[in-house]
């Protein structure tokens, strides 16, 4: 199953640890209007629930509706 998700307010280095180390990030436009550490807080959530359903086999509820657990989350696929 595909799932396509967007998280919304953030910019393109919300997903590394940019917006965490400097605070010029949103000055310069790097970075969306979401809190740096919310941001990765969700990326990793997601990343780790990812890795563990389809390299462990542990079926991850999170992956079923992340937009339940994190309403910053748009769910493009469908």
């Amino acid at each position: 199953a595909t799932l396509l998700l967007t998280l919304r307010n953030s910019g393109h280095y919300d997903f590394a640890d940019l917006p965490l180390l400097s605070p010029l990030a949103p000055l310069l436009g790097l970075k969306g209007s979401i809190e740096g550490e919310r941001a990765l807080t969700i990326v990793r959530a997601l990343s780790v629930a990812f890795f563990d359903e389809y390299l462990r086999g542990q079926p991850q509820p999170l992956l079923q509706d992340p937009t339940a657990a994190f309403p910053e989350l748009y769910n493009n696929s469908g």
